[in-house]
């Protein structure tokens, strides 16, 4: 490892720990050689250095290099350092600056939604009536059903037979079986649509954010009056929302597939 700088020793001991991640049964020093590419003798030493700091230990009997479990309380603690607003303020932002439209974040609670972060937009003179910290039903939001339409069906029937159901609007979805052609059209498009059925002369588009395990941990969602909110302006709106969830639930930890 002589001549190595910190950056390319750093560099090689995370290659030794991925391949380390990957294997079941640990792997011997000869295999990380050759994996690697790097001189068993600087192998050894990065292993002999992460084994005293306790990321990996040898095994007497078999020779093999094994991970411990002291890279998942790393992990642990960096999970539950993870606070959904503040991973979601800058991409909020900048989704409501590069659309020109007012951003809202929300999380479940219970049967319910709740508005934890809003970004108003800099362009609309119009104030929408939601404010931090507002509790909503799922049915008649776009955040909730983008929230429902990822939920099985009983836990659906659930929720809607515990919800308050009202027409807020002439336009809210006041029965099971609209609601549930309306969950279909959004598990097939991939985000949910919020047309004036929470707030007369309001459009929203939304969908979901996942954490680390891949359960829903919030949904966001873009707001504009009607009069800018054609359908093709939706459209246009639709990948700059998924690009901002798939950004905010990759540093929430989540590594699933992009929906």
């Amino acid at each position: 490892m002589e001549g190595a700088s910190p950056v390319q020793s750093i560099d090689r001991a995370f290659g030794l720990l991925e391949r380390l991640c990957a294997s079941r049964d640990g792997l011997p020093i000869h295999t990380l050689s050759e994996e690697t590419g790097l001189h068993k003798s600087t192998v050894h030493r990065l292993l002999a250095a992460m084994a005293a700091r306790g990321y990996v230990r040898k095994d007497e009997d078999t020779g093999r290099y094994r991970m411990t479990t002291r890279i998942c309380e790393l992990s642990a603690q960096v999970v539950e350092s993870l606070d959904i607003l503040q991973v979601a303020r800058a991409p909020m932002e900048s989704l409501s600056q590069t659309t020109g439209e007012t951003v809202h974040l929300v999380v479940r609670e219970g049967d319910e939604i709740v508005y934890v972060h809003k970004v108003e937009s800099d362009v609309s003179s119009m104030r929408m009536f939601s404010r931090i910290g507002m509790r909503r039903p799922m049915y008649c939001t776009g955040v909730g059903k983008a929230i429902l339409a990822e939920l099985p069906d009983e836990e659906v029937e659930r929720i809607w037979g515990a919800s308050d159901i009202q027409a807020y609007t002439e336009h809210t979805i006041v029965t099971l079986e609209r609601l549930r052609d309306v969950l279909d059209s959004i598990r097939r498009r991939g985000c949910a649509y919020d047309n004036q059925e929470n707030e007369l002369g309001v459009r929203c588009i939304a969908a979901t954010i996942h954490d680390y395990t891949g359960a829903i941990c919030g949904a966001l969602s873009i707001s504009a009056p009607m009069l800018r909110m054609s359908d093709s302006k939706v459209a246009q709106l639709q990948p700059q929302l998924m690009a901002a969830c798939a950004k905010i639930s990759r540093n929430m930890g989540w590594r699933g597939c992009p929906r």
